[in-house]
């Protein structure tokens, strides 16, 4: 508030000048009408006109000086604006230019994206005792760390110095176990393995320290060998589009991603579909004619601890 207070008092001052011109032309102009007065020969009331425009370019010309007096930012305005039009063009490339550099530097830097497995992960068995839980559990954390230094000396990343003997680390992993107990067993019933995996919490650039999460999935069998995963419609005696080749694959991910399979292995080859069945259905179906099904079935039992899927294609009869 007191930053506007000079500009409000600029602005009341000039009004009040303005006015009092304004008045005194207004005077003028009335003493002039009254006694018919004349300026240069002309007929009084084109002296009276005069006199009200010249007071009018008086209360201009005084408001003008009045605010070229009073503010820098003014007489910025009236004798510099092209200068500081320049000047803005000028550091608006600039910042551009820092931004774009800064992207690039940034982009050339980028180690490891968010969410990416940095290391492989371990199957625990949540029903074995605690302290069995902890060895295990202990010994996975000091092999990721081995593991993810590693790769830190060859990218350019700092390593981790954790350790799991240390008291502050050792108390985080109990209460991995904890929350992962408390959450996924249920007593009286049978529980699935745990599938830990280390994944960067961030996005990791060159110069940072490494660092992991132990993400937890219940270790139960998605699939079954041969059973389906997802389908969609085709008509025989075409060739199959990119279209459908799309369609089945989102159709599949999602049913992969529904069941509880883990989200990095989505991104890490060979998983997808079978190449070699995939062909055969496709020249199957420029073969034949009649309504049809594309369908994916999972290639063996099918894990989250399995690191990758294998789908075969196949094409059957809609029925």
């Amino acid at each position: 508030m007191l930053s506007v207070l000079p500009g409000i008092i600029s602005v009341f001052g000039i009004t009040i000048v303005a006015g009092a011109i304004a008045y005194i032309g207004d005077r003028v102009g009335h003493q002039v009408g009254r006694k018919r007065m004349t300026l240069f020969g002309l007929r009084p009331k084109y002296t009276s006109t005069i006199v009200a425009v010249a007071t009018g370019m008086l209360i201009a010309l005084t408001v003008t000086l009045i605010a070229l007096f009073a503010s820098n930012q003014v007489r910025t305005a009236f004798f510099r604006l092209g200068q500081l039009n320049a000047q803005i063009n000028s550091l608006q490339a600039q910042a551009l230019a820092q931004q774009q550099e800064l992207d690039t530097t940034r982009n050339a830097n980028f180690i490891v994206a968010k969410g990416a497995l940095v290391a492989p992960g371990v199957v625990i068995d949540m029903t074995r005792p605690p302290d069995e839980q902890m060895r295990a559990f202990s010994q996975f954390f000091d092999d990721t760390v081995r593991t993810v230094n590693a790769t830190a000396a060859r990218v350019g990343l700092q390593p981790d110095r954790n350790r799991s003997s240390d008291p502050r680390v050792r108390a985080q992993l109990l209460d991995i176990l904890r929350a992962v107990h408390d959450h996924y067993v249920v007593p009286g019933e049978g529980s699935a393995p745990i599938l830990f995996l280390p994944l960067a919490p961030q996005n990791l650039f060159r110069s940072e320290r490494i660092t992991f999460s132990l993400v937890p999935w219940p270790d139960k069998k998605l699939y079954s060998n041969g059973e389906e995963v997802a389908s969609i419609d085709v008509e025989g005696g075409r060739a199959v589009a990119a279209p459908d080749y799309a369609l089945l694959a989102s159709r599949a991910t999602d049913a992969l991603a529904k069941r509880g399979l883990p989200y990095p292995f989505f991104a890490s080859p060979p998983s997808g579909f079978d190449p070699a069945r995939f062909q055969a259905a496709m020249a199957q179906l420029g073969r034949v004619r009649g309504h049809f099904r594309l369908v994916a079935r999972s290639e063996g039992d099918l894990y989250p601890h399995s690191g990758q899927f294998v789908l075969s294609v196949n094409l059957e009869p809609r029925g």
